[in-house]
């Protein structure tokens, strides 16, 4: 799938098209009798693709959990806007906004749209990259003493940078006892795949979700929602229960369906865990802080920052022309070289927050990639130290 001069290890970013996937599409699209017609029109053809539609919605559902049905998902254009649909949808009902101090920046930075009238809050993290759920018991017995009766609650359920997980009994247990009507939000973006999940076992409202984390071409997003939950569209259209405006993506949502047949968490879990035990083990050698180490976390993340330097090193590039594709962070603030903020947030300095990398793994990663990495590392600490 990648040049086989680059070892990718940066899936949490995007795992690209998978092969099954890409072969799926061309077969699919290679047939004579497809013309992915309009599926609002009343023809044949418009129903031809309605059918379409209705099988990959069906597929996609059924790898979110046994009684997810497809009439409960709302399928947009990526992670971004799912997460953004949603929060702007409790910007109308809510009057206590919580937000985690983690969330993807897409997420993060609508806080500047909030309204008048209504409570903000930012959950802080643990040392370890969860959040701190004793503090949130408090933060709602606050709220409730102030006189807020709705309150939107928006969380990861793994962290993209850090791979930190919420517990989500812990979670639900704080939510029940706050007597407080509370809806919550996930970021699922970076589970789909890489954990056995059921979404109507979790304490959630609404789940999002991002394509191109799967196997799917980028472009598809989609939204979980629970039966009884309120969510108010952004642009009132025939998609989606008249929830979305536009033509449906039928490409894409029959590569997304694609992809969501080929998922295998239970492969994947014993997979990538052994390539991260491999690699912390082999980063005991150098001197290096790993992020969330002591939190449950997915098991293909490992952050860590370089100790030792202050000022920003290029670490990615040196990385990249040795022939390992790692990232500085969150895939969407790569070109800002700035500190992290989820590091930040869990008390690293600017220094640590700065010179980061975080290597992410895919099932098709080897035991040999995380080997020459390790030699690639040491050979580019042998060059900074050399100048030095």
């Amino acid at each position: 799938m990648w040049q086989k001069n680059v070892r990718y290890l940066d899936y949490n970013a995007s795992s690209g098209i998978t092969v099954n996937v890409r072969k799926k599409l061309i077969e699919t699209l290679g047939r004579a009798d497809l013309y992915f017609a309009n599926p609002s029109s009343q023809h044949q053809l418009g129903q031809q693709s309605q059918q379409l539609l209705m099988r990959a919605g069906m597929k996609i559902a059924s790898s979110l959990g046994e009684k997810i049905d497809s009439n409960q998902l709302v399928f947009t254009s990526s992670g971004t806007e799912s997460n953004q649909t949603v929060i702007r949808s409790a910007m109308k009902f809510a009057d206590a906004i919580i937000i985690g101090a983690g969330e993807h920046s897409a997420s993060y930075d609508l806080l500047s749209e909030t309204q008048p009238g209504i409570r903000f809050e930012e959950l802080p993290f643990l040392s370890n990259g969860q959040y701190d759920l004793e503090f949130l018991k408090e933060l709602l017995n606050d709220v409730k003493q102030s006189g807020c009766s709705k309150v939107f609650l928006s969380l990861f359920w793994a962290n993209n940078e850090t791979g930190a997980l919420t517990s989500l009994p812990k979670l639900d247990a704080v939510l029940r006892s706050s007597g407080l009507s509370i809806s919550l939000h996930l970021d699922g973006a970076q589970v789909w795949g890489k954990m056995v999940i059921d979404l109507d076992k979790t304490p959630a409202n609404y789940i999002t979700f991002s394509g191109h984390k799967i196997g799917a071409p980028a472009g598809c997003g989609v939204i979980w929602v629970r039966p009884g939950a309120v969510l108010h569209p952004l642009i009132t259209g025939a998609q989606n229960h008249q929830l979305r405006g536009g033509t449906e993506n039928i490409f894409g949502l029959t590569a997304l369906s694609f992809a969501a047949e080929d998922l295998h968490p239970a492969q994947f879990i014993t997979h990538t865990s052994a390539l991260r035990t491999q690699l912390e083990n082999g980063l005991r050698e150098f001197s290096v802080k790993i992020w969330g180490k002591d939190a449950e976390r997915i098991s293909n993340t490992c952050r860590f920052s370089i100790l030792g330097f202050e000022s920003y090193e290029n670490w990615v590039e040196l990385f990249d022309l040795r022939g390992f594709a790692v990232s500085h962070g969150s895939a969407c603030k790569s070109s800002v070289i700035e500190p992290s903020r989820v590091l930040l947030k869990m008390g690293a300095s600017r220094g640590e927050a700065l010179n980061t990398i975080r290597l992410s793994f895919g099932l098709q990663n080897q035991s040999s990639d995380v080997d020459d990495f390790l030699m690639a590392f040491k050979a580019i600490l042998s060059e900074k130290k050399g100048r030095s």
